[in-house]
């Protein structure tokens, strides 16, 4: 969402996860094929959407090497909202990804990528035989999420926190937030294509319970954070 607004404008360059030039198999092809990308482009801005690459945002940040120093924009969805999206794409990825990662196959996954060792005795812990698909995209949610905090992402000022439910509840607040850490003008254009509307409340979903808590835990600690950094 945020990134069909910003790739109308003509200021951008946007490679998305499927672009062969850029990604392959969906992740960022090295460091030397991203700077020469961004080198050779005539546009203002680069924008890639490494979503396997999120546990490298630091790295990247400060190793890449471009002419201009990059920023990094972390967007989050509500984890109920995800888990739907997740299971009704992808079934039950999220839940053989957590197997395999307990079963230490973790240092071949991007999946693991960035899960110091309490992350991964956490997945230990839980009994992957049995847990539902929906608690282990949840669970997921968690992991992949804990990162911006873990990684100390909320102490950088070059790393946006995007919220999508609060770009869905007031889009102009949001995008203008988002485009003072981006150093680029505000334009109506970026949110033409969003419906700005309430938040609706969220149908029933069952997880396990010690998932549900973590995972309440830490969206309402994103919201803190996104409320405290877009102010």
């Amino acid at each position: 969402m945020l990134v069909r607004g910003l790739e109308r404008s003509p200021e951008f360059e946007v490679r998305n996860e499927n672009d062969d030039d850029a990604f392959e198999r969906f992740l960022l092809r090295p460091d030397a094929v991203v700077r020469a990308l961004v080198e050779k482009s005539g546009h203002r801005y680069v924008l890639f959407k490494p979503l396997c690459d999120s546990h490298r945002i630091g790295a990247i940040l400060d190793d890449l090497g471009t002419p201009s120093p990059g920023r990094a924009i972390w967007a989050y969805r509500d984890v109920r909202g995800r888990v739907r999206s997740a299971v009704q794409k992808f079934g039950s990825a999220n839940l053989d990804a957590l197997r395999r990662i307990a079963a230490g196959e973790g240092d071949r996954m991007w999946q693991a990528g960035g899960l110091g060792p309490d992350r991964l005795e956490l997945i230990r812990g839980f009994d992957l035989d049995t847990m539902s698909p929906e608690s282990a995209a949840a669970l997921f949610w968690f992991l992949r999420n804990s990162l911006y905090f873990d990684l100390g992402l909320d102490t950088r000022t070059d790393v946006a926190l995007a919220s999508y439910g609060a770009t869905v509840a007031g889009p102009e607040q949001a995008m203008r937030a988002l485009c003072r850490v981006l150093d680029f003008p505000y334009q109506p254009s970026l949110i033409a294509h969003i419906d700005a509307r309430s938040s609706r409340p969220a149908a029933p979903l069952e997880l396990d319970p010690r998932v549900a808590e973590l995972c309440d835990e830490l969206e309402a600690r994103l919201d803190t954070a996104y409320e405290h950094r877009s102010g």
